[in-house]
């Protein structure tokens, strides 16, 4: 993408807060949670456009109103290609499942740079849509997430996760 790329970006809420849409209305390039400090690091010229992303709003909203636990959201990713593939390995991490970030490096065929790993996480520009806020410590704590720990909480218990003491709580660990 060149300097002079203009993308398009909508604002709308949800409920971790208002979020920001930024791509050429049918393809995402970033999502922002505008209240956390998430790093905006970008390319190019943002132009609102408050009716781009019809698809992609319909997409999150299902997914935040319970309709679904399945995002099909066509995405374009600029990074290296470990944080690619780590990425990529974290859309593979199903609706209402955790994997800590040994695992997430395990899949990622790096099983040594778990902290790489971790940085790659930190830096996706996609958060929910790409799930990071999956990926948990190995001692089952919540560890970061750009977006903000209570979103992350959030987002787990809405996908079912319980929590306690800011640690997801296994199977084995949980009450009926």
């Amino acid at each position: 993408m060149n300097q002079k790329t203009k993308l398009l970006y909508r604002d709308f809420d949800s409920p971790i807060g208002p979020l920001r849409l930024v791509g050429n209305g049918d393809t995402l390039h970033y999502l922002f949670i505008l209240q956390a400090k998430q790093p905006k690091n970008y390319m190019g010229e943002w132009v609102e456009e408050r009716s781009s992303f019809k698809s992609i709003v319909e997409q999150l909203n299902a997914y935040f109103d319970n309709q679904t636990c399945y995002l099909n959201i066509c995405t374009f990713l600029t990074g290296t290609d470990f944080q690619k593939r780590v990425w990529k390995e974290l859309q593979k991490i199903p609706f209402g499942e955790t994997k800590t970030y040994a695992e997430v490096a395990v899949s990622s065929r790096r099983p040594k740079a778990v902290r790489a790993v971790g940085t790659a996480i930190g830096a996706n520009p996609i958060p929910v849509v790409i799930p990071c806020h999956r990926v948990i410590g190995s001692n089952q704590s919540l560890t970061g997430f750009s977006g903000g720990l209570d979103n992350k909480a959030f987002l787990l218990r809405h996908e079912g996760a319980k929590i306690k003491d800011g640690r997801v709580l296994d199977k084995s660990n949980q009450a009926p």
